[in-house]
């Protein structure tokens, strides 16, 4: 099973009229983006942004604008692509998204600078796959060509400083996160230190999981009690989706060291989401088996109904159908049944609603068979009413 980690940052599409004027005297917008963007020339970004700002001012109706230009992209990276889905349609994914794997991946993107009429301030930031062809809410787009790694990055750094605590900052930490450079991890982690607003932390620690090499640095946020829960929780799951080898074993001794219960269930879900599928099921049945805390141990087993192989379903089976652990914990590994594959799960929620000892957790079996809508389980039910 393919395991996608999404972090949706970009606004929804508006649908609206584009802009098709080409200005006197500018060139056309290159070919290769099949779009009507107007094309500014300068010899760097810099100027590129002061020229596109002075042919939006040149115009007779002051409105807003987008500047836009793309950038080497870093691998493994979907933004607004469409697959084929499993009936043979075609299914739009939007936002940005980083896969655990999955081999879809969008190479050629843009960043989009809305601006507004009066003044240089910049509104929104946003990522856009320049292969598909999108509206931009009626806007002008003058394109700015393709900027180089270190222009673009001390740009984005450079709207994230000026405004901090704004939707612009975080987008811009987004944009530059996806760059394909060497200074993107440190650049990361100068924001997800504690002087940055929180939503930049938690944007900038996510995707320093995915940068890679900073293992330490994750580790030591969830391990800091004066962290915000979020930011612990941000760090675990960056670790937990990252493609180091080390991460599960990370993540590993971090919950031996952890007393916060809503952090210790974030690791279990960091590791459910981890490569290591088969390390993960051993340590997700390690602490749904062992740790103390009834809730941290229903999470796990949660998350191990998610997890396909014949030894988390074993293990399901085995806990749903004891006589000695706790009720609560059974019920959940019954929920947990039902979130497996029909041929899975309904032969072993007929068996535990046919014969557990418990009264509780032979009704959680029945209403769940319930809920599946198998004429398997119909019959089941037939069976039991007739008798």
């Amino acid at each position: 099973m393919n395991l996608m980690a999404f972090l949706f940052l970009l606004f929804p599409i508006v649908t609206c009229a584009r802009a098709t004027e080409a200005q006197p005297g500018v060139a056309s917008a290159p070919r290769a983006q099949n779009q009507s963007f107007i094309a500014v020339d300068g010899p760097d970004l810099k100027s590129k942004i002061e020229a596109a700002r002075r042919l939006a001012r040149s115009g007779a109706e002051a409105k807003r604008y987008w500047m836009a230009y793309s950038f080497d992209v870093r691998p493994g990276i979907a933004v607004d692509y469409e697959f084929t889905n499993s009936r043979g349609g075609t299914t739009l994914v939007q936002g940005t998204s980083v896969s655990t794997g999955s081999q879809v991946e969008t190479r050629n993107l843009g960043v989009f600078l809305l601006s507004e009429p009066a003044g240089e301030a910049i509104s929104r930031v946003e990522v856009y796959n320049l292969d598909r062809r999108r509206e931009y809410s009626g806007y002008p787009v003058y394109w700015l060509g393709r900027a180089g790694n270190e222009q673009s990055l001390n740009f984005l750094k450079g709207l994230v400083d000026e405004r901090p605590a704004s939707r612009v900052a975080e987008h811009a930490v987004l944009a530059l996160a996806l760059h394909d450079d060497p200074r993107v991890g440190p650049l990361l982690k100068n924001f997800a230190r504690p002087s940055s607003t929180e939503k930049v932390r938690t944007t900038a620690i996510f995707w320093l999981g995915q940068v890679g090499g900073e293992q330490a640095f994750l580790a030591d946020l969830v391990r800091n009690d004066q962290e915000t829960l979020e930011v612990r929780k941000q760090a675990a799951f960056a670790i937990g989706i990252s493609k180091d080898p080390a991460a599960l074993a990370s993540l590993q001794n971090l919950y031996a060291s952890i007393t916060s219960r809503e952090v210790k269930k974030q690791l279990t879900f960091a590791a459910s989401v981890n490569e290591s599928k088969d390390a993960a099921v051993n340590f997700l049945i390690d602490v749904a088996s062992k740790d103390p805390d009834r809730e941290v141990r229903k999470q796990a087993i949660f998350w191990l109904g998610q997890k396909a192989g014949q030894r988390s379903l074993e293990w399901l089976s085995d806990t749903a159908s004891s006589t000695d652990d706790d009720t609560e914990v059974q019920k959940q590994a019954v929920f947990a049944i039902s979130q497996r594959p029909k041929d899975e799960a309904i032969p072993l929620l007929i068996k535990i609603a046919r014969t557990h000892a418990k009264p509780a957790v032979r009704k959680q079996a029945l209403f769940w068979l319930g809920q599946i809508g198998d004429e398997r389980a119909l019959d089941f039910f037939k069976e039991v009413l007739l008798k």
